[in-house]
C-alpha cells in the first residue's frame, strides 16, 4: 500500500525531490521548435508510445528513454544511466532550426503552409541505420499499428532486455544476427507478417555478410553512393531506401514516396501523374520535382507532407 506524499517526513521529500533532479535531465526548447507528438506519433520509428501522464517511453540505442513537454522544456530521464543532453540532442537532430527551414519552404511552396502551421516542431529523427532498416522492412503494404506490433513482438523475442521501467520491461530491438539466426515460419507467422518475414531474415543474411559497421559508413557517403548501395540489398527498393537515408544516414534530401506522398503530388503538384502507377521511373520524377522544390532538406519538407495527407485520409488505416 502507497504511502500519501504529504504524510513523509519533509527531510524525505527533499531528498526525493533531489534525486529526481538527478536523474531527470532537461532540454530548453520551444513547441515550435520540438512537438513530441507530432514527432513521435509512429510514422518514423515504431517504438514510441504515450502513457496516460504524457510521457513517452522508447528504447533508443539501448537505452530506455521516457520524455515528456514540461513548459518551455522537454525533460527526460535515461535507464540506465542519467541526463546526456548530447544523446537527446542528436537523436532529435536539434543541429537543426526548424524556423530556418519553414520560412524556405514556404517561399518555395504555398501548399505546405498549412501543414506547417498543423504540425509545426515535427522533426525529422537520427535513428539506429541496422535496426530502421530492418523494421521498415516489416512495412511493406502495412499499417502503422501493425508494424509497431511486429516490432515490439520483434524485440521481445529476439532482442536483449535493457531496463524495467515502471513495472514495464524494455528490449532493444534484436541485431541482424539474431535476425538472420531465427526461424523464418517464426519470422513470418509474427504478427502477420507473412511474406515480410522472409524478407526480413533474408535481409538480415546480408547485413551480416557485409563487413563490420557497413551500415554505419553510409553516413559519409553521398546521398547517391548511399542509396546506390542499399538498393543493392535484395528486398530493398526505392521507398525503403529513402527511408533510411532521411531516418537514420542523415540524407536530408532523402525523399521517400509512398501512398500518401503520391496522392499529395498528384493532386497539388503534379496532376499529369494521376493516371500512371508509381513504377521507380515515376517515383524517381515525383523526388526530382521535390528535391528541386525545397532543396538539400527536402525530406524534412516530405514529412509534413505525408503527415497532412495521413491524417485527412482514413487516419485510422494508416497505411505505408
Amino acid at each position: 500500500m502507497g504511502v500519501a506524499r504529504e504524510s513523509l517526513p519533509q527531510v524525505l521529500v527533499v531528498f526525493m525531490e533531489a534525486e529526481m533532479e538527478q536523474r531527470t535531465g532537461s532540454i530548453y526548447i520551444s513547441p515550435e521548435e520540438m512537438d513530441l507528438t507530432h514527432t513521435l506519433t509512429p510514422g518514423q520509428s515504431f517504438r514510441w508510445r504515450k502513457d496516460s501522464q504524457g510521457r513517452w517511453t522508447a528504447v533508443v540505442q539501448r537505452r530506455v528513454v521516457r520524455l515528456w513537454r514540461d513548459g518551455a522544456a522537454v525533460r527526460y530521464e535515461l535507464f540506465p544511466g542519467g541526463p546526456d543532453d548530447v544523446f537527446i540532442s542528436d537523436y532529435f537532430r536539434l543541429d537543426a532550426r526548424l524556423e530556418s527551414l519553414y520560412y524556405d519552404f514556404t517561399r518555395a511552396d504555398g501548399h505546405i503552409v498549412e501543414a506547417i502551421e498543423r504540425f509545426k516542431g515535427l522533426r525529422v529523427l537520427r535513428q539506429e541505420p541496422g535496426e530502421t532498416l530492418l523494421s521498415y522492412i516489416c512495412s511493406a503494404a502495412n499499417s502503422v499499428p501493425r508494424i509497431s506490433m511486429a516490432v515490439e513482438v520483434l524485440s521481445r523475442r529476439y532482442g536483449e532486455l535493457v531496463a524495467a521501467v515502471g513495472g514495464h520491461d524494455y528490449y532493444s530491438f534484436p541485431t541482424a544476427e539474431a535476425l538472420a539466426s531465427a526461424d523464418v515460419d517464426d519470422l513470418a507467422n509474427l504478427c502477420g507478417l507473412g511474406f515480410r518475414g522472409v524478407n526480413l531474415n533474408s535481409v538480415a543474411r546480408q547485413l551480416v555478410d557485409r563487413p563490420a559497421g557497413w551500415l554505419d559508413s553510409l553516413r559519409q557517403a553521398s546521398y547517391e553512393e548511399a542509396r546506390a548501395e542499399l538498393l543493392r540489398i535484395e528486398g530493398v527498393g526505392l521507398k525503403i531506401a529513402d527511408c533510411v537515408l532521411l531516418f537514420s544516414l542523415d540524407k536530408n534530401q532523402a525523399f521517400p514516396v509512398d501512398t500518401h506522398i503520391r496522392r499529395a503530388a498528384v493532386k497539388y503538384y503534379l496532376p499529369e501523374l494521376g493516371q500512371k502507377t508509381l513504377t521507380p521511373a515515376v517515383y524517381r520524377q515525383i523526388v526530382d520535382y521535390f528535391q528541386q522544390k525545397f532543396g538539400s532538406y527536402a525530406g524534412w519538407a516530405q514529412e509534413y507532407l505525408f503527415y497532412d495527407d495521413l491524417l485527412r485520409h482514413k487516419p485510422s488505416e494508416r497505411v505505408f
